[in-house]
């Protein structure tokens, strides 16, 4: 099975190191600056489940030198989806298949629009993990799962060899039939904790220990939970309990990688999270008052630091 990973990130760079030492014939699509740490430094992991080194890391800059890949994973952040989109058409084949492992669902709407429903499988990531200054990634949770399954009835095949190389691996994979809906659950527990921790500039304790901004993250589940049912996805009471749980279980200092990029001067996520579910309740007439809200805060204090 041959694995393209667009990025080798926090994310696509901590899977994509798991599968190749499990012997999965894996390499990663990247930007030069990449390309040129992982020519200096390879690619290393840090990380309380086991450390990991790939030296001589498979990589390539342009997408015309890659062989055919029976699975392209994307592991980029959501703002440069649409820059991966000509290479996708390029890299793209009969037989190959498109795993996304972003954030939220927008993504999800473009690329079947591209590609084609039959195309695209449907999968998350669950990792807290950022790169340091020579881009080795530093896994500091012992949550390293992906989660994934078909979103069409032909890509059960892709889902079984995939599978079997995933559960090689040091990391945690789950192929769900429920994927839709695990999507969907990613997606309201991450709008909700990246917009408090960015938006008031805190951590998961500091929410914990204000019950008005905890209370604004539960507003935040209900509103993406209504909006969740709307688009068809049917979530309960009971995933909105799940994620106030996921919170109380994080460190005190843990915090979303918006808000870690965010305090690094970097690219944000918001219009790929929080602003898409604002254009999608539009579509269905609804109103998010405290998301919206959440979301005004986010785009005034970026635009204050630009």
């Amino acid at each position: 099975m041959k694995i393209v990973i667009v990025g080798a990130g926090a994310v696509g760079g901590y899977f994509g190191t798991r599968l190749h030492n499990a012997g999965a014939d894996v390499t990663f699509l990247v930007r030069e600056k990449r390309a040129e740490q992982l020519r200096q430094h390879g690619l290393f992991i840090d990380s309380m489940k086991g450390d990991a080194f790939w030296e001589r890391t498979s990589f390539e800059t342009e997408p015309q030198k890659l062989k055919q890949a029976d699975l392209i994973i994307l592991a980029t952040k959501g703002y440069h989806l649409e820059g991966t989109i000509d290479l996708l058409r390029s890299t793209v084949e009969a037989n190959t298949y498109i795993l996304p492992l972003l954030n939220g669902v927008k993504h999800y709407h473009l690329l079947t629009d591209l590609f084609g429903k039959e195309k695209v499988v449907g999968g998350l990531a669950n990792i807290v993990a950022t790169l340091n200054e020579k881009g080795h990634i530093i896994h500091t949770s012992k949550v390293d799962r992906i989660t994934f399954g078909a979103l069409h009835e032909s890509q059960t095949s892709i889902c079984e060899e995939f599978a079997q190389w995933a559960e090689k691996a040091n990391m945690q994979v789950s192929w769900t039939d429920s994927i839709p809906k695990a999507i969907w659950n990613k997606y309201m527990f991450i709008t909700a904790f990246s917009g408090i921790t960015t938006a008031a500039d805190v951590s998961t304790g500091a929410i914990r220990q204000e019950e008005a901004a905890k209370q604004l993250f539960i507003n935040v589940l209900m509103e993406m939970k209504q909006l969740a049912q709307a688009e068809g996805i049917r979530l309960t009471e009971q995933d909105v309990e799940t994620a106030i749980d996921a919170l109380e279980q994080l460190p005190g200092d843990a915090t979303s990688s918006m808000h870690q990029d965010f305090r690094k001067g970097l690219a944000i996520e918001v219009e790929h999270l929080q602003g898409y579910a604002l254009q999608l309740a539009q579509t269905h007439q609804l109103e998010l008052p405290t998301l919206k809200t959440i979301y005004g805060m986010i785009k005034a204090k970026s635009h204050a630091t630009t």
